[in-house]
């Protein structure tokens, strides 16, 4: 009975024991994504002007220092700020999901390139 109990338990709760906890591993934030989702309108617009005032200091500093890895640097803010213009518009103008997912991946994919190639550019 003591080897049954050694292992069989270990191995039940190691199985089994997960499946418990899978059930609703995500509900303990469920209140911060409803806040999330309550102040969106909010926040949105602040992340565009925020992307805005970036770009325009890299584009600023790429004039005055003529080099590529800046101008890639604010290439990517010109990503960024276009994806949150567009998702402001979302919110604003029009009445649904104008920029889906997928959209956000092709932007955040430049995004990343551009990162990329300043951090490895000489």
């Amino acid at each position: 009975m003591n080897v049954l109990i050694r292992w069989i338990v270990p191995i039940f709760l190691f199985l089994f024991l997960p499946v418990a906890f899978a059930q609703a591993p995500w509900d303990f934030l469920r209140p911060v994504a409803q806040i999330a989702s309550q102040v969106d309108p909010l926040i949105k617009p602040i992340v565009f002007f925020l992307s805005l005032a970036l770009m325009v200091i890299a584009f600023l500093g790429y004039k005055k220092t003529k080099s590529k890895k800046s101008l890639l640097v604010a290439l990517a803010f010109l990503f960024f700020a276009v994806k949150w213009g567009l998702k402001v518009m979302d919110v604003f103008i029009s009445p649904g999901n104008f920029l889906s997912d997928s959209s956000e991946n092709v932007f955040e994919l430049l995004i990343f390139i551009s990162l990329f190639l300043a951090l490895f550019k000489k």
